[in-house]
């Protein structure tokens, strides 16, 4: 059998980098990646030069964008969208079998108060951010469904963590960093609002099924166990008790986001488990 065709647009980031290594121990797959500083997104020139790779067989999963670390701002934002503008002209003249859209929980809202989000819950970014992801989502299904062949998928993950996040972000892969480092921890508030927080492999593990799936449209991907910022430092503390944390008072109102995963585990095979965060923090430290 011919292998299939994948192409993943940020093959260098925290979360490309990852699902490159997991394709490329599939056999059956032929992978492609592009990056900074070998192909500008956000150059219309540049992203052309991808169209040798956008064929009717192939896969693309768009993973690439200005990260969130650089703000959440309007310019962050009109970069992030040009990206997908130029990803859809190309789709217009080059139809692919299968875009998988990397977009996040933050399309709900991430100071929306709401213990039961679905795929059915309405979209209310708060952001910046959540508004590039729900504006990108809204075009490559207009790109898609426009040239007639293409399949698109919208992977809602909440924070993603685990080995090899140089993000530093708030959360579980930045508390691990401090804590492997031996630096304080900044925590806001009580550290109490729900959030769920997903390992990096387990959606790794997710995409390589989705790619090959027959499904369509929006996904989040969540486990449906939530924690909350505090039970990512509790955990730490048992491998390094020495760790300090300090607390500052909240910049925002605390709000609970917690998620109903009925839809993923009906998808999924019955022998995929979600990593726990106590695992997952553990593979941390033990890489770091």
């Amino acid at each position: 059998m011919p292998k299939q065709k994948i192409l993943i647009l940020g093959h260098s980031g925290f979360i490309g980098s990852q699902l490159e290594r997991t394709f490329l121990r599939l056999s059956n797959w032929e992978v492609t990646g592009r990056s900074l500083p070998d192909i500008d997104l956000i150059n219309e020139k540049d992203a052309s030069l991808l169209s040798p790779f956008l064929t009717p067989e192939s896969t693309v999963v768009l993973a690439a964008a200005v990260k969130r670390q650089f703000g959440d701002s309007l310019d962050v934002f009109r970069k992030n969208m040009t990206i997908v503008e130029n990803v859809c002209r190309l789709l217009e003249n080059h139809p692919v079998r299968r875009v998988v859209f990397m977009s996040s929980t933050a399309v709900y809202g991430e100071e929306t108060e709401n213990t039961n989000i679905s795929e059915m819950t309405p979209v209310n970014p708060t952001s910046y951010y959540g508004i590039y992801k729900y504006s990108a989502e809204v075009l490559l299904k207009k790109a898609c469904k426009e040239n007639r062949q293409t399949s698109l998928v919208c992977l809602r993950p909440p924070l993603i963590y685990g080995p090899g996040d140089r993000g530093r972000t708030y959360g579980p892969s930045g508390f691990s960093a401090a804590a492997t480092e031996g630096e304080p921890i900044t925590l806001w508030g009580d550290g109490e609002e729900l959030r769920e927080f997903i390992y990096i492999e387990d959606l790794c593990r997710l995409i390589a099924f989705i790619v090959d799936s027959e499904y369509e449209g929006e996904l989040n991907v969540v486990s449906g166990t939530h924690y909350c910022f505090a039970d990512a430092i509790t955990i730490l503390k048992k491998k390094r008790p020495n760790l300090v944390v300090n607390s500052r008072p909240r910049s925002k109102e605390k709000a609970d986001n917690a998620f109903d995963a009925q839809k993923i585990k009906l998808l999924l095979p019955a022998n995929f488990h979600f990593t726990s965060l106590e695992d997952g923090l553990a593979r941390i430290l033990d890489q770091g």
